[in-house]
């Protein structure tokens, strides 16, 4: 398919018709017939009759461009102009726009032509083609525009070279991609481009989404993909094509850079700087589930302090990572949930997972807890309550906590997590 954007037409005798040819990278698809065409509407008929063309028209463009095609080719055809896409009043952007998106949602892919017609209608046309494919640019084959090389003169041919102005609406949603990334983590989840960088960067940025909105930030962090991120984003910037958006691409990286330092950290330390940059992106349950789970993992990495414990540690690891069965035994959580249960429970504690806590390590943990100051020590039991409140009333959808009250409450955690954790290091001993 073809639609074509159609201004007034002038009959031109055949030795004034203007010259066109394709750019480069669109001669090595397409072949024209000849060279000379009074404008391009002709030059689509006669180059691309196997495909369906659509003409959007106003009456006037009908009238001239009927004496053009009459005189071209001795024939007015007459049955490519439907009633559908014909456009009644320049003005009303309105109807306007709902005739592009009529053609345009069609399930077909297709080339545009913006060469002709008002001046205004290629921009609306450029609208439309970007709002429709936001995420997916593979419909659209190509967008045709004759840039003028030569003027038509009294005493000069015309000249003309058609290029593709594809590559901009791919920039333009390149554009709102790192935007949107930039700002919450989320891209569409079947964007496409045509550019293999592009699509690479989304593919990506498309995981590293999925990894971090779903809380596995661990094999995100400990893995290649933030390297290789990076990497394609610093190609990215030697396009000069992207300075209009350069900023976002600088953002991400910086960014990037920052959680990739994490690396460097203990686990607990990795959980709690990230429960922050969720907080800050607005993701409220991953952000309290990550600090909740931060306070976990410091629990388990003052213990492993402990006589014994260290030893079972690294085995419930190992099982962990050999994938030892039962499987919902030998996880993270259950490390970490046992770990918070001995300070929640202190005396009364039972685990449910043997093979973490034995009868030895009970007394043994215990003579630990018993050396931590006691109020400094209820202080943090107190914490890891509230914590367990906050986050189990917002993983159940109805919980009814106003959103503001969730970030003042979220707040007040956070700065008890640094003061019992980082400032006192309650567990230390």
């Amino acid at each position: 398919m073809i639609i074509t954007f159609l201004g007034k037409g002038f009959k031109t005798v055949k030795s004034k018709r203007a010259t066109y040819y394709f750019e480069e990278e669109l001669s090595k698809k397409f072949q024209l017939k000849k060279s000379n065409y009074t404008n391009m509407l002709p030059l689509i008929i006669d180059n691309f009759s196997d495909k369906e063309i659509i003409p959007i028209f106003t009456k006037e463009a009908k009238e001239t461009q009927t004496i053009v095609l009459d005189d071209e080719f001795g024939r007015k055809y007459e049955n490519l102009f439907n009633d559908k896409y014909f456009i009644e009043d320049t003005k009303d952007f309105a109807s306007i726009l709902s005739i592009l998106n009529q053609v345009i949602s069609q399930n077909h892919s297709y080339i545009i032509d913006l060469t002709h017609s008002f001046r205004h209608l290629p921009i609306l046309a450029t609208i439309s083609l970007i709002s429709n494919h936001i995420s997916d640019t593979s419909r659209v084959e190509h967008i045709f525009f004759a840039k003028e090389i030569d003027p038509s003169t009294k005493a000069t041919i015309g000249k003309y070279e058609i290029i593709d102005l594809k590559k901009y609406l791919e920039l333009a949603n390149l554009s709102y991609m790192l935007s949107s990334f930039n700002q919450n983590y989320t891209i569409s989840n079947n964007i496409k481009f045509s550019n293999p960088l592009y699509q690479e960067i989304a593919d990506e940025l498309n995981e590293f989404s999925s990894h971090f909105l779903s809380n596995s930030l661990k094999e995100l962090i400990d893995g290649a993909l933030i390297d290789n991120i990076i990497t394609n984003l610093k190609d990215l910037q030697k396009d000069k094509e992207i300075e209009s958006f350069k900023n976002y691409i600088d953002a991400i990286i910086k960014h990037l850079s920052n959680i990739q330092e994490l690396k460097e950290k203990s686990d607990w330390e990795k959980l709690y700087e990230l429960s922050k940059i969720m907080n800050h992106r607005g993701y409220q349950l991953n952000a309290i589930t990550l600090l909740f789970e931060a306070v976990g993992f410091y629990c388990v990495e003052r213990f492993s302090k402990i006589e014994l414990f260290n030893e079972k540690l690294e085995k419930f690891k190992n099982n962990i990572q050999m994938a030892k069965k039962p499987l919902y035994i030998y996880t993270d959580y259950t490390l970490t949930n046992e770990s918070r249960t001995i300070v929640k429970k202190l005396n009364s504690f039972n685990t449910y997972n043997t093979n973490f806590i034995d009868d030895d390590m009970r007394e043994k943990i215990l003579l630990f807890t018993q050396r931590v100051n006691r109020k400094d020590f209820r202080n943090f039991r107190s914490l890891i309550f509230d914590m367990e409140k906050l986050r189990n009333n917002l993983t159940h959808g109805n919980s009814g906590i106003n959103i503001d009250d969730v970030k003042k409450e979220y707040e007040d955690l956070l700065k008890r997590v640094k003061q019992n954790c980082i400032k006192q290091d309650v567990l230390k001993n």
